[in-house]
């Protein structure tokens, strides 16, 4: 599904150059549950926002489908990325006035043709993170862990085949951050591809790879031989809200 080759980005200001990814390599079979981990600064955001289409790199090819993505323009990566690709970020970043319903369905305003049954596939979406009681609350009636939900639900929505997630448990305390670990594990067991982004050991044993980057190079690629069982404690690198 995912290839990746020699894959370079830098960042220029001025004269000055910032070499962030550096000649990495690898690929993501679909169906796969992948880690990408590493400390602030190693690039592993960088990367997150280029397989996500949400950039793209200085040098090197990266293939989605057998699709060259650098070579697409914007109103391409655009389609693409909608029709592909679901997104989870640390912070929620949901509509404050609007309901979880709203929120969920936001993503489906960028479709070619918006659909008639949007309020089933919003309450299909909730169901499917548990929460189906709370569909006409505002975030401000959430809290973290819910919320966090919500923008699970809201990737969910144009059902992707991808779903990349940036430090989804980055903002939570422990027992919603393994809520949040056990939605993932089930969404992958019904046949989606995760590509998780973290900087805590403990959450990236949840999946079933690891990709450790360090100064925009992978050191280390391996497989976990038993995935981490969600019902666990998380790491203590994790930050409580």
């Amino acid at each position: 599904m995912i290839e990746v080759e020699q894959l370079e980005k830098t960042y220029s200001t001025g004269r000055m150059a910032t070499p962030v990814l550096k000649g990495i390599s690898f690929r993501i079979n679909e169906g796969e549950y992948v880690a990408i981990m590493g400390t602030s600064g190693t690039g592993k955001s960088t990367l997150m926002n280029i397989l996500g289409c949400l950039d793209k790199p200085t040098t090197g090819r990266y293939l989605l489908d057998d699709t060259d993505v650098g070579s697409l323009d914007d109103d391409a990566l655009s389609h693409l990325r909608n029709k592909k690709i679901g997104f989870v970020f640390q912070q929620f970043h949901l509509l404050e006035r609007s309901t979880a319903m709203r929120n969920v369905t936001l993503p489906l305003i960028y479709v070619d043709e918006y659909p008639e049954d949007v309020e089933k596939m919003a309450e299909k979406a909730l169901a499917a993170v548990g929460l189906t009681d709370r569909r006409q609350y505002r975030p401000n009636e959430l809290s973290g862990g819910q919320q966090q939900r919500v923008a699970i639900a809201r990737a969910l929505i144009t059902d992707p085949e991808i779903i990349l997630a940036d430090e989804p448990t980055g903002a939570l305390d422990r027992k919603s951050g393994l809520e949040v670990m056990s939605i993932f594990k089930k969404l992958h067991q019904q046949g989606h591809t995760i590509i998780l982004v973290t900087h805590d050991q403990a959450v990236a044993e949840h999946a079933q790879r690891i990709i450790v980057l360090k100064d925009g190079q992978i050191t280390e690629d391996r497989l976990i031989k038993k995935q981490r069982d969600p019902d666990l404690e998380l790491g203590n690198g994790e930050e409580k809200r």
